[in-house]
């Protein structure tokens, strides 16, 4: 790599070695580092995917219990 005018140097947040900000990569951690140093996320910490269960049936209603007494008349309280 050539000389740069101007090019900002910066360090390492792992090695501690100083490179140009344009050779360190942003890690998931939030840290810069170099290339030798630098850890892909891993496959563990990535969400889950999940696969859709399918439209919704319409006007859906729960099943009804003839055990249950019914509570929302007046009369039954």
């Amino acid at each position: 790599m050539g000389y740069i005018p101007g090019g900002v140097r910066a360090i390492c947040d792992r090695c501690g070695f100083e490179y140009r900000l344009s050779e360190l990569k942003k890690e998931w951690t939030g840290l810069m580092v170099c290339h030798s140093d630098f850890d892909r996320r891993p496959a563990e910490l990535k969400a889950p995917k999940v696969k859709p269960e399918g439209l919704p049936k319409p006007n859906a209603r729960p099943e009804y219990d003839d055990e249950t007494p019914n509570t929302t008349t007046p009369g039954s309280l």
